[in-house]
Formats: structure tokens, sequence, C-alpha cells
């Protein structure tokens, strides 16, 4: 099962003009696609956004942007790269543009086409 490929303009200019919070429904909409894109049962969406919420966005951008990682090893997407930490200090300093090139990454893994997706 594939995410939905977003603008990642339209991500981080809600994340930014929503004071965050459009931030936290994105962190919960991806960590949901990844976790059924990679089968991954121990993925839990609400327990990633708690965190992410709890600690102003780091546990939350770490884990999303391994998830990503991950997902472009599967979709065999060249040169895959935990961009989490990167993503967390782009949101902390630059008002959520760390979303935009979280929403960036992983529209390489939708728009890959490869790899096959974990079925239930």
């Amino acid at each position: 099962m594939k995410g939905e490929v977003r603008n990642p303009m339209t991500v981080w200019l809600l994340s930014m003009f929503t004071c965050g919070l459009y931030g936290l429904y994105f962190t919960y909409l991806t960590a949901g696609e990844l976790k059924a894109y990679l089968g991954k049962e121990d993925v839990n969406p609400v327990m990633i956004t708690a965190l992410s919420y709890f600690t102003c966005n780091f546990l939350g951008a770490f884990q999303v942007g391994k998830l990503i990682m991950e997902a472009q090893q599967r979709a065999g997407v060249p040169n895959p790269a935990d961009k989490g930490v990167v993503a967390w200090a782009l949101n902390t300093f630059f008002c959520g543009f760390g979303n935009k090139m979280l929403q960036e990454e992983l529209n390489k893994v939708w728009e890959a086409g490869g790899g096959a997706p974990a079925t239930f």
C-alpha cells in the first residue's frame, strides 16, 4: 500500500501557519502510511505523534526519518539516508521546514513504485 504524494511546499506552509499543529498531523499521517507500507506492526503512529509533541518534535522526526530511510531502501531509491535529525533542526529553527524535506524524501518512495509493500 502506497501513501499519498503531497506537495512539500504545502506541507511546509501548513506546518508554519498552524504553529506546528499540522506538523503533528503530518507526523501521524506519515507514520501510519509507513507502518502500512513496511508492514511493521510495532510502529504506533499515535505514540510517535505524542513523542513528537512532548519532545519538541525531536523523537517524532527521528523515528519518521528512520522509517523513511527503510522505505527508500525497500523501494530501491538510490542513496537512502536517515534525515530525521536534520528535519528536527530545520523544524526547530525554520518553522516546519523539516517537514517539507521529509515529504520530499517520502515522495521519492511513493513515486519509485519499486519494492513490494508488505501485505497484511
